[in-house]
């Protein structure tokens, strides 16, 4: 009652309206960050704040631009509450220059992630992107790459594994088929310049082409592991895209997308929390110092992501600057793509390559063993 009283005396009407939409944006950044640790299994619509992080985040910080113009004190809830989810912002933006590209030392490992759209550009109007693919890992130099969504004829001159190997010197590879025929074959791929000693999948939730795949390799006297993941994504259609982008005005049209896609978000959510259980489960035994990268299909604040890179190093946390944005088609906000690496190893740098071949943009960094 008392504070009732307190802001009626000190806003007027215009404010005292402001003040009550400023607290329920409050409430929904605190709720996105909840979407962190609760699991969508336990409680769905969670989800969807953590998915929402970002426009919540910039109506707060709207927020605070308005108090400062109107009277400054007020901006302390907004502020308080931005700042007591510092930790989940850096995962998203950092304020640091970005790494400087380094030539690599011999004790160091270059690693590159890329969800490769089946080699086909996004707008089906490049006809070279195998050729722009390759220039851009010769550029780069990696030891060992993840591809997520790999396409490859499987016999005759248009085999990609040997292309890799004779203009790029990957000699190992391991492809996780997740559906292929006489000619032609699809799913997840690590290439290595070292060799491959072992390698699988993880067939607990594997769903098709969104699955977990792993390589052992041997550099020196060391073995590593190198998970790469493809976690379940939204599979949002083309016309389920465009409604994302510009809803039709057909109101009967678009409640009948919003709970279709809806469902389908819904379901992603779920799956992906099954997924990234099974991997902490498979990282937990793992014997050998390990690296974590690929197409996680959601953002930071999500449940799927913190659950596999707790107690993780975090390449764009460490390294990163600025947004973190690797993918660029449906909303050029999102940073879905990561790698993470475990205690054993140092991340010396992270980068993201602006190129716009797939829907994604390959992210790569130099880690260290840190024994070596």
């Amino acid at each position: 009652m008392v504070k009732r009283v307190l802001l009626k005396k000190k806003l007027g009407y215009l404010s005292r309206t402001v003040f009550i939409f400023n607290i329920l944006a409050i409430v929904a950044l605190l709720i996105s960050y909840s979407a962190s640790f609760i699991n969508p299994k336990t409680f769905w619509p969670i989800a969807f704040f953590g998915l929402g992080y970002l426009p919540i985040l910039l109506v707060n910080i709207g927020f605070i631009a308005y108090w400062l113009l109107r009277k400054p004190k007020m901006i302390v809830f907004s502020l308080a509450t931005i700042l007591l989810g510092w930790p989940l912002l850096t995962k998203h933006w950092n304020l640091r220059s970005s790494s400087p590209i380094t030539q690599k030392a011999s004790d160091q490992i270059r690693v590159l992630s890329f969800n490769a759209h089946l080699f086909k550009d996004i707008n089906d109007s490049k006809k070279n992107f195998k050729n722009d693919a390759i220039k851009i890992l010769d550029s780069i130099k990696p030891d060992i790459v993840c591809f997520q969504e790999y396409y490859s004829k499987i016999k005759g001159k248009y085999v990609i594994s040997n292309e890799f190997k004779s203009k790029l010197g990957y000699d190992y590879h391991y492809f996780a088929e997740s559906a292929k025929n006489d000619y032609e074959a699809y799913g997840m791929t690590i290439f290595s310049k070292y060799p491959i000693i072992n390698s699988g999948n993880i067939l607990d939730n594997d769903y098709g082409i969104n699955r977990i795949s792993y390589a052992d390799i041997e550099k020196n006297d060391s073995t590593i592991r190198v998970y790469n993941v493809h976690l379940r994504s939204f599979a949002l259609q083309n016309d389920e895209k465009e409604f994302f982008q510009n809803p039709s005005s057909k109101k009967e049209t678009d409640n009948a997308a919003t709970r279709r896609i809806g469902r389908k978000l819904k379901n992603a959510f779920e799956f992906r929390s099954e997924q990234a259980s099974s991997l902490k489960r498979h990282m937990d035994a793992c014997p050998f110092p390990f690296i974590v990268m690929g197409d996680f299909n959601d953002t930071p604040m999500s449940y799927s992501v913190n659950r596999v890179s707790k107690g993780l190093h975090n390449a764009f946390k460490e390294k990163g600057s600025g947004w973190g944005v690797t993918h660029y088609e449906l909303l050029p906000i999102f940073q879905i793509d990561y790698i993470f690496a475990s205690s054993n190893f140092d991340i010396l740098n992270y980068h993201v390559v602006k190129r716009k071949l797939s829907d994604h943009y390959p992210i790569w960094s130099d880690l260290k063993l840190k024994h070596l």
